[in-house]
């Protein structure tokens, strides 16, 4: 550590940490770019950890493309405004093919020629950003705004994985392309629209809308490491040099490509108009099968040239048109109301709904949300009603046909007792939309348990899915999340079950066994514990050596942990003191299971920082602000963002801020950049 504070850096090391660096981009492209992984996960966070612990110990290396770097130490206080040079101008829409021809006539007629091509795109349903690039670094990232001016996010849209802060060395007539600008729209998978919405669904929150208002919020976080937990994605289609002479945008997708920026694979260049029909009638058929949404097609005259002679009108460009895709609604009746419960005991309302084609599927149900959408909206048993699923992932309701109501018909009352076997009597928290079902044997809470124990992001046990969990709770095989590492003992009767044979319950039990690898905070996040996501369980890890140090923790005890609420720790508190859970842990504990830190995790912990909480302000000349904090962590400090009684140091660099202020009325000891280098020697030595 000595070498990272006060000696030249090593050769081999400064040749190791671009090695890595590359490795990883390289990664990074082949897994978010192309989905096509080189790798193991495993295998990746080892090189990372590596990276970073270089890093640490050398601060002096660290660059802004650094893989590391994705996201910044602090959150900000609000967004500079940035002026687009050149202005990032709207597409006129149109939902009439004959408003299509009358574009491509007006095109033909200013260019005095019929030998236009077009490149037709899908039109992503996202969030429209602007990218600088200066030496092949991303240096701005911003929003669209009103078109001439948006928001500064660079720190937020560098935690897309997908978008590489440095680019691959591209030449051009002869010309290396360094100083750029790209455009492109941040999106995000349907799938992990779903996920976000039925992980807000557990702690009672209300749902997001759509894929693109979930963007849309995302990248307005003010905190860049919140804005990392959500899977977004970018996709580039514009570039412009000023030093370099480009010729048609369908080569500059190509070039963009190249420099390692996700294009999309479903491009088309159209040497004709009827070809650009032929892509619209395609993917008016097809676009239910992408993973993402879409709202229409966008058509561009491929030569730059001809763009430059067509120009604008208004703040529209005369050479590119969006045709969009109506809105699909279809008319079908409620069949039933039935409640659908989660592994936290949340239960849902769900429509039961006489089937229906829609959007490209048949459509059998819909979500009701809560007691209170339906309320609101006065759904009832047997309504006629008009159900979407355009901008929205998920079906929904959009209108009760009143007019066609039963006269009948009775306003829905929802129950007062879970639809499970125990029947227990459903509660609602106060300030939640949410009823809760609290009984620990309901046997729908422990099919979600399972598969959440089991999923991917959790204990990772390949073939313990949905189907497979339902069969064996059903046949009496689990009951709960313990009895998974019992199944070895029932191997004969895996094997009678339907569909099973030797090999996959060998496959299964292989998989259960390989489970015990995974670390501990995977395993406190496979608990299931209400509130607690996979960052969270992040959090206890690094602060509680073992599950029995967390299980003995107090109220006052975690509410002081950042990140940690009063929410969270009544909920943590809870969960450890029901005498079930204790007996399963006690059971995962006898089954192999890490639930306690391994001895290198202890050993970091007991570092000559240990027990220290700092708060640093201000800018640091030696150490970038993630620089200083990932050394304050390697050495068993910890780093808040919060000045309170609890903080020992607060550093305070240039043009500190109200932390220090904070801390001179609280008394806290103030550090200015030498003397903490200062203190982080001394303690070095006297370790010594």
């Amino acid at each position: 550590m000595l070498h990272s504070l006060f000696d030249n850096i090593p050769e081999e090391v400064r040749k190791r940490v671009e090695y890595l660096r590359d490795e990883i981009r390289k990664y990074d492209y082949a897994y978010y770019v192309e989905a096509s992984p080189l790798i193991s996960d495993r295998e990746y966070d080892r090189l990372f950890a590596e990276l970073q612990e270089l890093e640490n110990q050398y601060p002096s290396l660290i660059t802004p493309d650094s893989p590391t770097q994705r996201v910044s130490g602090e959150p900000l206080k609000e967004f500079k405004t940035i002026t687009h040079r050149i202005p990032m101008l709207s597409l006129a829409n149109t939902y009439s093919r004959a408003e299509v021809e009358d574009f491509h006539r007006r095109v033909t007629e200013m260019l005095n020629s019929t030998d236009v091509e077009y490149v037709t795109e899908l039109k992503y349903d996202g969030v429209a950003v602007s990218l600088i690039y200066k030496n092949r670094l991303l240096e701005v990232g911003a929003t669209r705004g009103d078109g001439f001016a948006g928001d500064d996010i660079t720190q937020n849209i560098k935690t897309i994985k997908s978008l590489p802060l440095r680019v691959q060395r591209v030449t051009i007539n002869g010309q290396v392309l360094e100083d750029f600008e790209v455009r492109g729209e941040v999106y995000m998978y349907e799938r992990d629209f779903l996920e976000i919405n039925h992980q807000r669904g557990l702690i009672g929150e209300k749902p997001f809308a759509n894929p693109r208002n979930t963007t849309a919020g995302t990248l307005k976080l003010l905190d860049s490491k919140e804005v990392a937990k959500r899977p977004l994605k970018i996709v580039c289609y514009y570039l412009h040099s000023d030093r370099i002479q480009l010729k048609s945008h369908y080569d500059n997708l190509n070039y963009l490509a190249e420099m390692g920026f996700p294009v999309s694979q479903h491009t088309k260049l159209c040497k004709s108009i009827n070809e650009v029909f032929e892509y619209i009638d395609y993917w008016k058929n097809h676009r239910y099968k992408l993973p993402f949404q879409i709202d229409g097609i966008v058509i561009k005259v491929n030569s730059l040239a001809q763009q430059r002679i067509l120009g604008t009108i208004a703040r529209s460009p005369r050479w590119a048109i969006a045709y969009k895709y109506e809105a699909e609604t279809a008319k079908t009746v409620i069949k039933d109301i039935v409640l659908q419960v989660g592994r936290t005991g949340a239960v849902t309302p769900v429509a039961e709904l006489e089937p229906v084609f829609l959007a490209g599927s048949t459509i059998s149900r819909a979500t009701l949300h809560n007691a209170d959408f339906i309320k609101e909206k006065d759904i009832r048993i047997g309504d006629t009603v008009f159900v979407q699923k355009g901008g929205d992932v998920i079906p929904k309701i959009i209108s009760v046909i009143f007019e066609e109501r039963k006269d009948d018909s009775l306003p829905f009352i929802f129950p007062e007792y879970c639809p499970c076997d125990y029947k227990s009597k459903l509660k609602k928290l106060e300030g939640e939309a949410i009823y809760y079902c609290e009984h620990p044997e309901c046997p729908w809470q422990i099919r979600r348990r399972i598969e959440h124990f089991a999923s991917r992001n959790a204990m990772n046990i390949e073939g313990l899915g949905k189907k497979v969990v339902d069969q064996l709770v059903t046949n009496g095989l689990l009951k709960n999340v313990a009895d998974i590492y019992d199944l070895h003992k029932y191997r004969i009767e895996l094997t009678k079950l339907e569909r099973w044979a030797e090999k996959s319950a060998d496959n299964l039990l292989e998989a259960i066994e390989k489970s015990k690898e995974q670390p501990f905070h995977r395993v406190l996040y496979a608990l299931g514990i209400r509130y607690i996501g996979e960052s969270t369980a992040k959090i206890l890890a690094r602060h509680f050596n073992s599950i029995d140090d967390l299980m003995s923790a107090n109220k006052e005890k975690l509410i002081l942990i950042y990140e940690i609420g009063e929410k969270m720790a009544e909920s943590i508190i809870s969960f450890f003191a029901d005498e079930k859970v204790k007996e399963i842990i006690g059971r995962l504990k006898i089954a192999g299971l890490k639930l306690s830190k391994d001895t290198h995790e202890l050993q970091d912990k007991a570092g000559i920082l240990s027990g220290k909480t700092f708060v640093l302000t201000g800018e640091l000349k030696s150490y970038t602000r993630k620089a200083a904090q990932d050394l304050i962590e390697s050495l068993g400090g910890r780093v808040s963002s919060l000045v309170s009684k609890n903080t020992d140091f607060v550093v305070a660099g240039e043009n500190p801020g109200s932390k220090y202020i904070k801390a001179k009325e609280l008394s806290i000891k103030i550090l200015n950049e030498e003397e903490f280098l200062e203190l982080i020697k001394s303690k070095l030595f006297n370790r010594i």
